[in-house]
Formats: C-alpha cells, structure tokens, sequence
C-alpha cells in the first residue's frame, strides 16, 4: 500500500524528539511492507514563514501535500496531529483520488479542550481517528461518516532501546518526567506527597517546579539512570488513555507503576507492571520494591517482554491498515478493537 503520513516530526529541535510516536508509525508501516511518504507539515509550513511565523506557511504546507498526493497518488493518508492541515484541503485531495482513505492518529487525551476541537474538525473529512483512549466517550465524535477506534501507544525497539531491568546500579529510584508541573497542581502534589510518604527512595521527578524538563538523550539518559518509573497522566480516569511515556517507560525496560484506574491491569498483570489504587498502595508497593531489588528486576523484565510484544510499532501499524481496509483482522489484538461507529 501507498501511505503519505502527514504530522509533526519535528525537524526544527534537531533530534531532540527522536523517540516520537509519529516515526515509530512510520517505521511500522515500512517494516510492514507499505511505502510510505512522510510529510511534515508544520516544517513544511515553516519553510515559507518569515521567521517561521505567519500564516503564509500554511497555505505552502497544503499546496505541498496536494502536489505530493498528485505525485505519489497515495491509497492512504494518515493524518497524525497534522492542524496545519486544513479540511478543504483533504475535500480536494479525495475529489483527485476517490479511492483515498483517510484516517486520524491522535495521541492527546479527551480532557483536553483543545483536542476535542481537532477530533471534531477532522470528524469532518476523515473515515476513522485511531486515539489513545478507549470507552464509551469515543461515541460523542462518532458521525454517518466518521468511526472511531483506540489503539496503544506503541513501543518500538529500534527506539526504546534500554534494558533497564538489567541493571541493579542505578543511581535513582523513582523517576517520572512531566513536561511542566507546578506543586499546587493535582500531579503536583501527588508528586510531592510521594517524597513526603517514602523519603528513603531517590528521586528524579523532572520538570516538576524548578526541575528541568528533559528532551534528547537527556531524556533516556534519566531513563537509562532509574529502576522504577511512575506513569502518572495529568488526570486519570479515561479508560486506557495514557501518554506515549507508558511505551517509553515500559518499552525501555523500567518497572513502572501504573493506577488501576487507567484500565491497563485488564491487559497486563501484576508480574509485569506495578498497579496502584491510591497514595497508600503506591507507597507500600514503592517501599516493598526497594528493598527487594531482584523482584524489580524481574517484573520489569516481564514487562518490557510484553510491552514489545502485545504493543509493538509493526502490530499497532498493522491494525490501523486492517482497520482501513475494513477486511476482518488478521488476528487478535491485546488491545479492544471495537469500532464506534
């Protein structure tokens, strides 16, 4: 199949976000034997901003991916938080080739106003969005020609490279890196009250109040530096929802620690990650893990195993291609695969 994969890579940070969700798709679909075309819009849009500001860009970027498609004549567009993108131009581009599929990754959680707006918008002109949230909440976007299903965050080993299992040297802990958390927020002050509960434990929570946030090697380097890992979103309640720090941690070999809220312990067990209720559950079960340094290393290990192979960039990459085809799936998934529609 022939697959344009229009989204944000980035090419502006120089390879800070080398571990992006967006190429681990790509490599999924070529290691799938598709070929796939990459477009990265806000790049492309940048190439004609002054500065890189302004508007002019975007129009360059959709013209781009008009004459990309005109050329390459793909049979699918994945569209993966491409908002430079505009609809009327996705109108246009079906209109030259009424075979076209179009489908939406989105990875952003549904408690986001501004991510609401862009699954409705692209509702518009897309056949299916493929999000990172699972539950009856998918319905509220579902239209006569617009479905919704959830896929996992996908880990791929080319990327998440680390063994962290394997090491019993590390110097830190506990580890979970937000972008920019304040003490007053809600994550915040969980944060602080797990430094409070189990002072005994070495932590790196990065970008929490004055602490850096961290990109690059920088980031795997904190990760490669820790044995356990806490995935904490910014709200928690949305069945299966999790940031891509789920497939970095999990995939790179950390033990990570994962509410019950979340959904995931439908999915993996207690050999494999470290599920909680509340504060008084983490800290027992953070207590019990430092002291017992083997078990970490072994639940870890069983973790990044099934990570790998229940989440893989290849599976996940091939769901949203059997998806689109609409022929029965080639086999079953670890993930729900019911389509909202």
């Amino acid at each position: 199949m022939r697959i344009v994969l229009a989204g944000n890579f980035n090419e502006k940070r120089a390879g800070t976000n080398f571990y992006a969700t967006v190429r681990k798709f790509a490599n999924g679909f070529v290691r799938n034997g598709h070929q796939v075309m990459s477009f990265s819009d806000r790049d492309v849009a940048r190439e004609a901003g002054k500065w890189g500001i302004g508007r002019a860009g975007d129009s360059h970027a959709n013209r781009r991916l008009i004459k990309l498609c005109t050329n390459f004549r793909p049979e699918l567009l994945v569209l993966f938080h491409a908002d430079k993108i505009e609809n009327d131009t996705i109108r246009t581009l079906r209109r030259m080739l009424p075979a076209l599929r179009v489908c939406v990754i989105n990875i952003d959680a549904l408690f986001l106003d501004e991510n609401v707006a862009r699954i409705h918008r692209f509702a518009e002109v897309a056949d299916t969005t493929f999000i990172t949230t699972a539950g009856e909440r998918l319905d509220d976007f579902v239209t006569p020609t617009h479905s919704l299903a959830f896929i996992p965050n996908p880990a791929d080993p080319s990327i998440e490279t680390l063994q962290c299992f394997a090491a019993s040297d590390q110097p830190v802990d506990f580890l979970c890196a937000v972008g920019a958390e304040t003490s007053t927020s809600p994550r915040g002050r969980f944060l602080k009250e797990i430094e409070k509960r189990v002072p005994e434990a070495r932590y790196a929570f990065y970008g929490l109040e004055e602490r850096a946030a961290l990109q690059g090697m920088d980031y795997y380097d904190a990760i490669a530096g820790a044995r356990m890992g806490l995935n904490l979103n910014r709200e928690e309640g949305y069945p299966l929802y999790s940031s891509d720090r789920l497939a970095q941690y999990a995939g790179n070999g950390l033990l990570v620690f994962v509410a019950r809220s979340t959904g995931y312990d439908e999915i993996f067990s207690d050999e494999e990650f470290v599920f909680y209720r509340d504060l008084d559950e983490l800290a027992d079960k953070l207590r019990y893990f430092l002291k017992n340094d083997g078990e970490r290393q072994r639940i870890a290990r069983n973790g990044h195993q099934r990570y790998h192979s229940f989440f893989s960039e290849r599976l996940v990459a091939r769901y949203v291609v059997e998806t689109m085809e609409g022929n029965p799936l080639s086999g079953a998934y670890a993930w729900p695969t019911d389509i909202h529609k």
